[in-house]
């Protein structure tokens, strides 16, 4: 092989590498940028073929005719496949809320009740007679020993209904008016057991107590505990203290034979009218002063009298006069003189008349 058939073989070896050389360069960026190469002008098989004629001399072996046209694909992302992600159902337990019954227990407070004796009134006949307001000695009355107050402070008071604080023993019907109403001619034994009687006493609160003093029930009012200066005033007397107060006058005086005055038996009776209870009848009476009738056997002579060596049982036998001032006259004794009599303590002008007359019948 001559050098210009050399040259012409190398030639075609050239081209031909060139060729692939930019094939492969267009099909590289075909995929990457997804453009075609613009280039000049692509030699042919043909033309190559015929190169290679022309170097050998001989007709070159044929070579199938290839595609050169570059398929650049475009790329295709690859599908991201998301997984379905399931977020379950929060089931919400239905929250059954109890119906609660609430019951609130209120304690009901109990105030204690006075110890207050039943009353009825019974069908009696009272008789209305004048007072009688001479020669009351507390002392011959003696003491009531009653235990009433014994756990009666902090219950209510019988006739206004305020808290008992510093109790008495009251005497519904007052010795004083006892007294009044014909209680001076009883002996003292007799005194002394209506003193005592159960059936005329009451708790009362001290203050209410001492507004009442000897009164009975027309004398005694709201405004003698408004002046009292122990209550404080702003107290009054309920329409059951005064019920009370009523049926209990009606019940001890008609039990121990005491009379009434007229200013009394109204009060009673519109009282009572007011409490729903009945009133008692009414009687017109009288009430004597003591008797100045001396016994026959202790008659004195006239210009001629002296009081001595009396028992204390002989001065108890004067009305009004009682076991205490007996034994005060027989250790006074003798006495020649009215005077002398009133000169005794407790004994006073008007029990010194009865005793005198009593013995000097004058």
């Amino acid at each position: 092989m001559n050098s210009e058939s050399r040259w012409l073989s190398r030639l075609g070896w050239a081209t031909r590498t060139a060729t692939a050389l930019v094939l492969a360069g267009a099909a590289a960026c075909g995929a990457q940028g997804g453009s075609e190469l613009v280039a000049g002008p692509t030699p042919t098989a043909s033309a190559a073929v015929a190169e290679q004629e022309v170097a050998t001399g001989a007709p070159a072996p044929s070579t199938p005719e290839r595609d050169t046209t570059a398929s650049v694909s475009s790329p295709s992302a690859p599908s991201a496949s998301v997984p379905s992600v399931s977020v379950p159902t929060a089931s919400v337990p239905s929250a059954s809320v109890p119906e609660v019954a609430v019951t609130v227990s209120v304690p009901t407070v109990s105030v204690p009740l006075v110890s207050v004796p039943s009353v009825s009134v019974p069908s009696v006949l009272l008789p209305v007679a004048a007072e009688y307001d001479a020669g009351y000695d507390r002392d011959d009355w003696g003491p009531h020993n009653s235990d009433l107050c014994r756990g009666a402070v902090g219950s209510p008071d019988p006739y206004t209904g305020t808290p008992i604080d510093t109790c008495n023993v009251d005497h519904v019907v007052a010795l004083h008016e006892a007294h009044e109403s014909g209680g001076w001619a009883w002996p003292a034994n007799s005194k002394q057991r209506f003193s005592q009687d159960p059936d005329n006493h009451v708790a009362s609160r001290a203050c209410v107590n001492q507004s009442k003093g000897g009164d009975d029930i027309f004398e005694w009012s709201d405004a003698d505990i408004a002046s009292s200066s122990a209550c404080g005033g702003g107290y009054t007397v309920t329409l059951a203290g005064r019920c009370l107060l009523a049926q209990i006058t009606v019940t001890v005086k008609s039990g121990w034979g005491l009379a009434v005055d007229q200013a009394e038996a109204d009060a009673v009776s519109t009282t009572l009218a007011g409490c729903g209870d009945v009133a008692p009848e009414f009687a017109a009476g009288s009430q004597n002063a003591p008797t100045r009738t001396a016994s026959s056997s202790t008659v004195a002579e006239a210009g001629e009298c002296g009081i001595a060596d009396k028992t204390a049982a002989q001065y108890d036998a004067v009305p009004g006069i009682g076991e205490t001032l007996s034994a005060r006259l027989v250790d006074a004794q003798p006495f020649s003189s009215r005077s002398q009599l009133e000169a005794v303590r407790g004994i006073g002008p008007v029990k010194a008349d009865a005793v005198w007359s009593h013995f000097c019948g004058r």
